[in-house]
């Protein structure tokens, strides 16, 4: 019987508040991993339904998944 060794890599994105972010010292302890999304400094914050899909449009543009165009 052969052995199939899956490599999984787990993915978990965390999304704070529209107006604060995460809360800081949560931030402050993944700094390395954490992302900011560029916008104007005219816009106060994004939607947060926005937000994801913005991050997860983008994961999934980087990974090569058909059909986003």
């Amino acid at each position: 019987m052969k052995k199939i060794l899956l490599n999984i890599i787990s993915v978990v994105y965390s999304f704070g508040r529209e107006t604060s972010g995460l809360p800081a010292q949560f931030a402050q302890a993944r700094s390395s991993h954490c992302l900011r999304i560029p916008q104007s400094e005219h816009i106060r914050s994004l939607n947060l339904s926005n937000a994801a899909a913005i991050v997860l449009y983008e994961a999934l543009r980087q990974q090569g998944f058909a059909r986003l165009d």
